[in-house]
């Protein structure tokens, strides 16, 4: 699984090497966020049983700090009760002896979007159009699934996910979409004070515009992040972009939305239609919900557009596995 920042170990505080929980052996460091570590770990269990996982450990710094405990608690708590195959299934909630909290989730193996989107870019190669559109409907299924949640007692119990952006789209090498990372996520079933009213979460560039005016979260909002990552996808550069987090914002603010068509030609025009309402400015005029969303982008799809007559997930999954490839072949020897 290629992550989206940095791997830049910090030997104090590595799990390398050991064995967490009685039960997961720790491999190596797979990457490194600010709150976090991901680890790639093994479980193993009776007759030779064993199953490739990642550990996410948060950071020893703040460990200490309620706040972000509770919210590495919610993410836990609010994935374990997703279940769908467009996104990454949660599977353990551990504790180590040494009071160490870690979450548990399946192993992906492949890309993220972003580094997919920058690695086609940096060999001077796009997204073929299909393949945006097959991850988009995974995607969008998956967010459909978090969306329409219901509580035990079968009542609306929806996730919102507040940070839909290329780093938490993976790509497995089996042509599968999965969304990732509900750390920022609100369950609309509990009253918590883990997100502050009026304070902005989620990347920068990603950010619906009402959210900057104050308005909560909801499933529109993440619908523009959506829109967002499908116009980079195709446009293979970031929507809002600038020289400062103050620049990105102000664009998002003022709009300034680059037709699709222009950052690239071609394109179908249903697929222009589509993405420029997810960003419509006004939340009531984009899609309903991403069920909705997904069945438009599904409507896209023809035998036609593929040539191979392999299946669409097979080919995405060709094109991530070429991706890793060229990623490992232009990464500098040390």
């Amino acid at each position: 699984m290629n992550l989206p920042f940095s791997v830049a170990p910090d030997v104090s505080e590595s799990l390398t090497g050991r064995l967490v929980a009685g039960r997961y052996e720790v491999f190596e460091l797979a990457g490194e966020g600010g709150m976090a570590c991901v680890y790639r770990a093994r479980v193993r269990g009776a007759a030779g049983f064993s199953r490739w996982v990642a550990l996410k450990k948060i950071k020893t710094e703040l460990r200490a700090m309620p706040h972000s405990l509770e919210m590495f608690v919610e993410e836990a708590r609010v994935g374990a009760e997703l279940t769908h195959p467009n996104l990454v299934q949660v599977l353990d909630f551990c504790e180590d002896t040494d009071g160490l909290f870690c979450l548990v989730t399946e192993w992906v193996e492949g890309i993220d979007l972003g580094t997919f989107v920058k690695t086609l870019r940096a060999n001077g190669r796009e997204m073929p159009w299909p393949l945006v559109v097959v991850m988009g409907i995974g995607l969008a299924r998956g967010l459909s699934a978090a969306h329409e949640r219901v509580d035990a007692e079968g009542r609306p119990a929806g996730v919102i996910h507040r940070d839909i952006s290329p780093p938490n789209v993976l790509l497995a090498q089996n042509g599968i979409v999965k969304l990732a990372d509900f750390g920022l996520s609100r369950a609309w079933d509990r009253l918590t004070s883990l997100t502050s009213p009026g304070i902005v979460k989620g990347k920068f560039s990603y950010l619906a515009p009402e959210l900057l005016a104050g308005a909560p979260a909801s499933e529109t909002t993440d619908l523009f992040g959506f829109g967002a990552v499908l116009w980079e996808a195709l446009a293979g550069r970031k929507l809002f972009e600038g020289d400062s987090d103050r620049e990105v914002l102000r664009k998002i603010k003022a709009l300034e939305i680059e037709p699709l068509g222009k950052a690239r030609a071609k394109l179908p025009r249903k697929l222009l239609s589509i993405i420029d309402k997810l960003l419509a400015p006004k939340p009531s005029a984009r899609y309903p919900s991403a069920r909705v969303v997904a069945s438009e982008l599904a409507s896209l799809l023809t035998k036609s557009e593929d040539k191979e007559g392999v299946g669409f997930d097979r080919l995405l999954g060709r094109a991530v596995a070429e991706a890793r490839h060229l990623g490992k072949r232009a990464a500098p020897r040390v």
